[in-house]
């Protein structure tokens, strides 16, 4: 391991927070119960020993009790043992994703969404359960083959200092040579795989979510051969690091059978001498076998303990990053600018090309926006920039002088809130869905902000009305349904910004007309943004932009109320008479 990884190791750790007392408890525990099994061993072979003496029975009754004692204590202490380290590892784990969720809630908005959501998924999930492994797969067990190789070199080397000094070697090897080549070997190994788990996570998410999107424009079948392009270096990667813990393997078995003859050997030797009873070398000779079983683990928590590290490190990457933007200086607010400014914006995805711009928009507090042009020219994209969640190739957003990509998330969600097109529905009741945007809503609240979006009769139909129990992502309800469920939503939501994507999809002309059009009547009280395709209802909009290609740019090439575009701008106005 690295220095870097060694200090990562060491964060993470203290991120965990572990519950040191229960470590100690689940360390005593997991010692108990391999010690039961060398003292099992060494006592099985004390009597088997003194019963071929045939001495009188009376002699062996202590031993045979303990042996039953033994093997009932292995299997009460091994399960003593589960429980005590899986509640530590658990509870450090819920630590550590506080801690990462703390630090992405406090940070700028752009973290976020600048790394791919399957990546983000990984980061979040597999990676921090990585490094919470690392108290069950690797601590805990090298804390018990520490104790228990004491306790076995203690028992042959109080019978035999000679085979004891070889035992201790023969443990030093098993327990420290195997699973420092395993170490080695997996290193290279288990880091590209994390780095490949991740990257399937991220490919597989978006075929999971994009699949027609991606058959449509022909790129399904190179996506899927990526997918298994990343599989097959996954397989390489695991088989890879299997030979070295093999190796490690092979090792233990090696010293435990050095330590077995060595100890048979000198044991004879010395039983001739007069210096060891027939007796005692049975139990020098067969207590190793139960002693290598603490060691034999080694491989495996030194392999855990290089992927933890490689979790650890992504990890706490992006919790740096987080708190690396967060801690930079916020521009100076301009007291003198209220409402929200577009100043000369060029926006896209990270590490991609920009796609619109240079973008200057002023809206006014109060105001409504509509924001319109042909599909795939960048208004969501435009969208997703405004509420900070992408990062602005150049230009700025601002929010009563505020620089937007400066504000913390839970700074931008106090005043702006947005609404996208494919925003999720929880599996949980219609009142708790509405809650999403405010917790203490009322039953009362949801039930008029229902109404408001024309859900009144639907949600009369329910068959347990406000606390009813909706399907996995919707999937009991229709579409529009859907929609304006979401608009409820996004109304419950204190924030005196709203961006709305696409409000009017899935709905009938009518009925997303009206919608569009008691969105926007809402201008006064807040600033509603919104993207349409409809142009209908723009009539009650105080401005509307239109934004086009032009010379291969996205760029805004009219801007006004609805009557005057309909004045002067003749694709407009043909546009809006067609949906007439």
């Amino acid at each position: 391991m690295t220095k870097v990884d060694t200090r990562a190791v060491r964060r993470a750790i203290k991120l965990l927070q572990m519950d040191k007392a229960g470590f100690f408890w689940s360390v005593m525990a997991g010692a108990a119960g391999l010690g039961c099994s060398v003292g099992l061993a060494a006592v099985s072979a004390w009597l088997i020993a003194r019963a071929s003496q045939m001495p009188p029975v009376l002699d062996l009754a202590v031993a045979t009790t303990a042996v039953r004692a033994l093997g009932i204590g292995k299997a009460v202490f091994r399960y003593v043992n589960r429980i005590a380290s899986h509640r530590v590892a658990l509870y450090g784990m819920s630590s550590l994703r506080t801690s990462v969720y703390d630090s992405l809630a406090d940070s700028d908005t752009d973290v976020v969404t600048s790394i791919r959501r399957g990546d983000l998924l990984a980061r979040t999930g597999k990676d921090i359960d990585t490094v919470g492994d690392l108290v069950v797969r690797a601590l805990m067990p090298a804390a018990v083959a520490l104790v228990v190789s004491m306790l076995s070199v203690g028992i042959v080397g109080a019978l035999s200092p000679m085979i004891g000094a070889l035992l201790l070697v023969c443990l030093l090897l098993s327990g420290l040579v195997g699973p420092l080549f395993a170490m080695r070997g997996a290193s290279l190994a288990e880091s590209a795989q994390i780095v490949d788990r991740a990257e399937l996570s991220a490919q597989s998410l978006a075929m999971l979510e994009s699949a027609s999107e991606l058959r449509i424009s022909g790129r399904l079948n190179a996506m899927e051969a990526a997918t298994a392009a990343t599989e097959r270096r996954i397989f390489k990667n695991r088989d890879s690091a299997a030979r070295p813990t093999a190796l490690a393997a092979a090792i233990d078995l090696g010293a435990m059978g050095i330590a077995v003859i060595g100890a048979l050997l000198i044991g004879s030797q010395q039983v001739a001498a007069g210096t060891l009873t027939g007796v005692e070398l049975a139990v020098v000779v067969l207590t190793p076998l139960a002693a290598f079983e603490a060691t034999q683990v080694m491989a495996m928590a030194a392999v855990q303990l290089v992927r933890s590290s490689g979790a650890a490190t992504r990890i706490l990457d992006l919790i740096d990053t987080a708190e690396a933007k967060h801690a930079l200086p916020a521009t100076p607010p301009d007291h003198e600018e209220t409402g929200l400014v577009v100043d000369e914006l060029v926006i896209g995805w990270p590490d991609a090309p920009s796609i619109a711009g240079p973008l200057t928009i002023n809206i006014q507090r109060g105001q409504t926006l509509a924001i319109v042009g042909p599909s795939g020219i960048g208004k969501s994209t435009l969208l997703y920039t405004l509420a900070g969640m992408l990062h602005p190739h150049s230009g700025s957003v601002r929010i009563d002088g505020k620089e937007i990509s400066r504000l913390t998330r839970t700074e931008v969600s106090n005043v702006l809130t947005l609404t996208a097109e494919d925003a999720h529905v929880f599996e949980t009741t219609v009142l708790e869905n509405i809650r999403v945007a405010r917790g203490d809503v009322s039953e009362e609240e949801a039930t008029e902000l229902l109404g408001r979006v024309g859900l009144s009769q639907w949600l009369s139909e329910l068959p347990q009305g406000i606390n009813t129990m909706l399907g996995e992502n919707a999937a009991n309800i229709s579409g529009g349904e859907r929609r304006r469920l979401l608009m409820a939503r996004a109304l419950a939501s204190r924030a005196d910004f709203l961006l709305l994507d696409e409000p009017g999809e899935h709905l009938d002309g009518e009925t997303a007309d009206r919608l569009i059009r008691d969105l926007l009547a809402l201008g006064g009280d807040r600033t509603v943004i919104l993207v349409t395709h409809r142009l209908t209802p723009l009539d009650v909009a105080d401005r509307v932009v239109v934004l086009s290609e032009k010379d291969g740019e996205t760029v805004v090439t009219a801007a006004g109320t609805h009557e005057e575009l309909m004045a002067t701008v003749p694709e407009y106005r043909w546009s809006t008479r067609r949906e007439s």
